[in-house]
């Protein structure tokens, strides 16, 4: 009986042992995580790196984008003529002429950005196999952080419903809506326009991919979502940033005093380390201690941010600018890309709606591509810096294709409105209407025109906020 008390107590201390330790060590690794992901400092114990997780920033898959409905996006630009409805001429795109050019008919637009339309036709043509966008799926959820649900009706921009949590949130949302409705007041057919019903998010994260929301990025699995112009082409209140076009003239300004030969041979790249940690520890590990590279991070509590921050436009004084993809898609990409610089770049995971111009190899090639972990940055590095004329040949593409072309406000204003018409075609059939009730109707939405005037607590949960005010 004696021996069965010990045997017994022995297992149970055994077992209480053996429980503390794995909580100690549960308890542990989730403190080295923790760290992991929100520390600034630039070395890290290899235990850290080790266990940090990857997250929704380094899949072992990225996108390939490939273009159906043009031979070849990035060759066909400036080919493609069109006649002038204004006097019958020979039109085509030509930069700076046309750049801000917000009223192109639709068949200049066309013309002027082929490859600009992949995603809308992927989106369409997936929804039409599925039997269409039915108003249930729109109608059958609350909205989330980041949502606004809005329509167009008689070429007029209204707004039904938002979930804004914050100032960025509303930031965001008051430039994708400005943008849109940019493009649709500056419509050369604005009385033709369809009346449509839908829902957008601003977060870089779409909380509901399986719904046929407009979003700012996707993954190739996310079939169900519809790419919109980002924020940032509307404008931006940040360091050196403002209106996509404004960065673009100063950014050519810039190359007056700084031309191609007079650029540092160097690797530039600064951001946030906590935005993807493992992401974007492994590209400062590749560059650290290369003679090519100015690869670091900043922080904006840092007392010493303004000595680490490199601008947008002050990047444009480097050869080679490197990129990495944040939470999911970094708009820090399309300001890059304004520079006459050589983008260096991992396989990219989240897609853009004017992703598909992206030319990793061959004549048209206007970036440079690297593996997610950058293993393989160190010898593009060294080709790059061996061949000047190739390098120089990538950074005259990239400006060709982005700055002078795919990042103009006229490209903008043409996707937004080709997204409502192909939107129109997949929820042909739905009832939108402005007025409800009977006997004296009122009005379901407001004019986006009175909506930027309310003051931001009414903006945030509109009509509940609207109502409290």
């Amino acid at each position: 009986m004696l021996l069965r008390r010990r045997l017994r107590c022995g297992i149970t201390d055994a077992l209480t042992y053996f429980l503390v330790a794995s909580c100690i060590l549960i308890f542990s690794v989730i403190c080295m995580i923790l760290y992991g992901t929100r520390t600034q400092h630039p070395n890290l114990p290899s235990i850290v790196k080790g266990i940090l997780p990857a997250g929704r920033c380094q899949c072992e898959y990225s996108t390939e984008f490939k273009c159906d409905t043009c031979l070849d996006c990035a060759a066909a630009q400036g080919q493609k003529t069109v006649g002038n409805e204004t006097n019958g001429e020979a039109w085509h795109f030509m930069y700076p002429r046309d750049a801000n050019e917000y009223g192109l008919s639709e068949e200049q637009c066309l013309a002027a950005f082929p490859g600009q339309y992949e995603d809308l036709e992927r989106a369409k043509k997936w929804w039409l196999k599925k039997g269409r966008v039915q108003k249930s799926d729109l109608e059958g959820f609350e909205l989330t952080k980041g949502m606004v649900r809005a329509m167009v009706y008689d070429g007029e921009l209204y707004i039904l419903q938002t979930f804004l949590v914050d100032s960025v949130n509303r930031e965001k949302a008051i430039a994708a809506l400005s943008s849109l409705h940019r493009a649709l007041v500056t419509s050369p057919k604005r009385s033709t326009l369809p009346n449509i019903e839908f829902v957008f998010t601003v977060e870089d994260l779409p909380a509901q991919p399986d719904r046929p929301l407009w979003c700012l990025a996707r993954r190739a699995q996310d079939e169900a979502l519809w790419l919109m112009p980002d924020f940032g082409f509307w404008s931006w209140d940040m360091p050196q940033l403002g209106t996509l076009n404004e960065v673009a003239a100063e950014a050519i300004q810039r190359e007056k005093t700084s031309p191609w030969n007079g650029k540092k041979e160097k690797l530039v790249w600064r951001g946030n380390i906590a935005f993807a940690p493992k992401l974007r520890r492994v590209l400062v590990d590749a560059a650290k201690g290369k003679p090519w590279s100015d690869v670091g991070q900043v922080s904006w509590d840092d007392p010493n941010f303004k000595e680490q921050y490199v601008g947008p436009i002050d990047q444009c004084h480097y050869k080679f600018i490197a990129h990495a993809e944040g939470r999911s898609y970094s708009g820090a990409l399309k300001y890059r890309q304004l520079c006459r610089s050589v983008i260096v770049a991992h396989k990219l995971q989240w897609i853009q709606h004017y992703h598909y111009l992206l030319r990793s190899s061959g004549p048209h090639q206007n970036f440079v591509e690297v593996e997610r972990d950058f293993s393989d940055l160190s010898p593009a590095m060294d080709d790059l810096l061996a061949h000047p004329k190739k390098a120089k040949h990538i950074a005259d593409n990239s400006v060709a294709v982005f700055r002078e072309r795919y990042l103009t406000q006229a490209a903008e204003a043409c996707y937004w409105r080709a997204l409502v018409q192909s939107w129109a075609e997949v929820t042909k059939g739905w009832d939108v209407w402005l007025f409800e009730g009977e006997g004296a109707p009122i009005k379901r939405a407001v004019r986006y025109e009175t909506f930027i005037l309310y003051e931001w607590p009414r903006q945030m949960e509109y009509p509940t906020s609207a109502q409290k005010s």
